[in-house]
């Protein structure tokens, strides 16, 4: 199971256009909640078990009133757990998901 020590220092950090305006962890994932300037959201998921040796790192791509459209897709990205490492490669991690 993945753990990051002080997940929580990436609180009010910016993400290309977005801002993370709330970590949480939950016992299978870590959620990060991206705000942008007109006030849109999206919800993050680094999920905490690996699939093989690599962690998967997605969010539901189509968004209406900050909710998930019945007809979203995720978008996905896999990731070794050196790309995890540092809060700022997790942080590139994330702006390249969301670009």
């Amino acid at each position: 199971m993945l753990t990051i020590v002080n997940i929580e220092k990436l609180y009010k950090r910016d993400v290309g256009e977005w801002r993370i305006g709330r970590v949480e962890t939950i016992n299978t994932a870590y959620l990060f909640t991206l705000i942008n300037p007109v006030g849109q959201r999206i919800q993050i998921n680094l999920e905490r078990n690996p699939i093989g040796v690599q962690y998967e790192l997605w969010y539901w791509y189509s968004y209406q009133n900050n909710t998930p459209l019945p007809t979203a897709v995720p978008r996905r990205r896999m990731l070794d757990k050196d790309k995890l490492k540092t809060m700022d490669g997790l942080l590139e991690q994330i702006k390249q998901l969301v670009i």
